[in-house]
């Protein structure tokens, strides 16, 4: 059998890489075509040098490609100084002449001569990594060799990613708009919310966030699990990162949500021979969601990474639920608000917006409503949205069937945001762990 490394160093495009060089020899103004492509991705030493260098001369302003100018640019760097040590005018001046055979004259064509070359470099450089999870496979020592894997691998994806053409607006105007239409759901934009009055401001779309904050023990973690039953009925794949609840102690929770059993008498037993089957129901029909509760008292980006990484291959993500986002320096899910920040960014950005995933999360509040960590949390955030206790004089106000919570959208990059005075009204249920969106309130004039 063939050593993999071999295999791999044999994984080449040659003549494509010759047809470059001998393409940019008379058309040197080709390589804006292919900035993407790096001299390291040549397996020719000599064209890998030669390319770099006719690259540095165009961007210099020189388009007269010639032998000596190729040796002066090399020349006229010390950290290339050394290729030009390596090859020779008269090496180069037969180069030369040979392009006149080999050169391609449409842009066309020298697209698909760095195409190869790159699905090539892509290939090579695949092939190396499996090679190295081979070896991180074989040492016995490794107990943790998940996240070693999965970051080889995706380290080549990430890279080659960014190699497609940036193409002008208008080839792409039509796409967008295609996607536009495409995420409209029930007259919004997107997947809606449970309360329907929230639409209007937010709804779940890929590459967004939304940041739900209340204060400690004030039904967060109750508030996702809503969230997460609500998009699990409308067939959404979705992962829950639990830094509050292990997974028997959300069973218990989610069970009773769904059944309408207070959690008190669900846990201790005290139910009734129908109250039994309706658990059953609700088992057996979570067990035909593709749903995902992973708990993590301390969130770790690594591990979360992977972990996400993984659900995705295996079953897909649609919506990622974080509970929750905070850095108290208290050994509760972060050690540092400096890991928070990051934290947060790598959600949004490299988990949400790289990956086009839904994601909703929860925040600790202040007691005035302010978000704690705020400068962390609403720099990435999408959207933040603030749930209160009503105080009785809002609950005499606006009327005990406008229920006993209020929702306040206080940072919305994607739409309105609510006036200070401004809130929708939910009833929340603490005992069957229920948030429904009640009866609207009638604002009240101030004249």
């Amino acid at each position: 059998m063939t050593p993999i490394n071999n295999t791999c160093a044999n994984i080449n495009s040659i003549e494509s890489e010759a047809g470059i060089i001998a393409s940019l020899i008379h058309n040197p103004q080709f390589c804006f075509y292919s900035e993407h492509l790096l001299p390291n991705h040549f397996t020719d030493k000599d064209n890998r040098h030669i390319y770099a260098a006719i690259c540095d001369l165009v961007r210099k302003g020189i388009t007269s490609i010639d032998p000596y100018n190729i040796m002066e640019d090399l020349n006229s760097n010390e950290a290339t100084r050394k290729y030009a040590e390596e090859l020779t005018i008269d090496r180069l001046q037969e180069l030369v002449e040979m392009s006149d055979v080999i050169a391609r004259g449409t842009i066309e064509e020298y697209k698909l001569l760095v195409s190869n070359v790159l699905d090539a470099a892509f290939r090579r450089e695949t092939c190396r990594r499996l090679e190295k999870c081979i070896q991180i496979c074989k040492d016995r020592s490794d107990g943790n060799i998940e996240e070693k894997i999965y970051s080889e691998i995706d380290s080549v994806l990430t890279e080659y990613s960014s190699v497609e053409e940036i193409p002008p607006y208008k080839d792409v105007v039509d796409e967008c708009w295609h996607e536009i239409e495409s995420r409209r759901r029930e007259g919004c934009a997107g997947i809606p919310f449970k309360f329907g009055s929230l639409n209007e401001y937010v709804t779940i779309e890929p590459g967004e966030l939304v940041i739900f904050a209340a204060e400690a023990k004030q039904g967060k973690s109750m508030l996702l699990l809503n969230f997460a039953v609500d998009l699990l009925k409308k067939g959404k794949a979705v992962l829950y990162l639990d830094s509050e609840l292990n997974t028997r102690l959300f069973t218990a929770r989610l069970l009773a949500h769904m059944t309408g059993i207070e959690y008190k008498r669900l846990i201790s037993g005290n139910y009734n021979n129908e109250e039994i089957e309706k658990i059953q129901r609700g088992i057996r029909w979570i067990k035909t969601r593709k749903f995902t509760h992973i708990y993590m008292p301390m969130f770790d980006q690594k591990t979360i990474y992977t972990a996400i990484k993984k659900v995705e291959h295996t079953q897909g993500i649609d919506v990622l639920i974080v509970d929750y986002f905070k850095g108290s320096g208290e050994g509760d899910a972060f050690d540092s608000y400096q890991e928070l920040g990051r934290f947060v960014d790598m959600i949004k950005n490299q988990i949400c917006g790289e990956m086009k995933i839904c994601g909703i999360g929860a925040a600790q509040a202040t007691s005035n409503g302010k978000v704690a960590d705020s400068a962390k949390i609403g720099r990435n955030a999408s959207t933040i949205a603030v749930i209160q206790d009503k105080t009785i004089e809002e609950i005499e106000t606006d009327g005990a069937e406008c229920g006993n919570k209020k929702l306040r959208v206080v940072l919305n990059r994607n739409g309105m945001q609510m006036s200070k005075n401004e809130y929708i009204d939910l009833k929340f249920d603490g005992n069957h762990i229920l948030y429904e969106e009640a009866k609207q309130h009638i604002p009240q004039s101030p004249y």
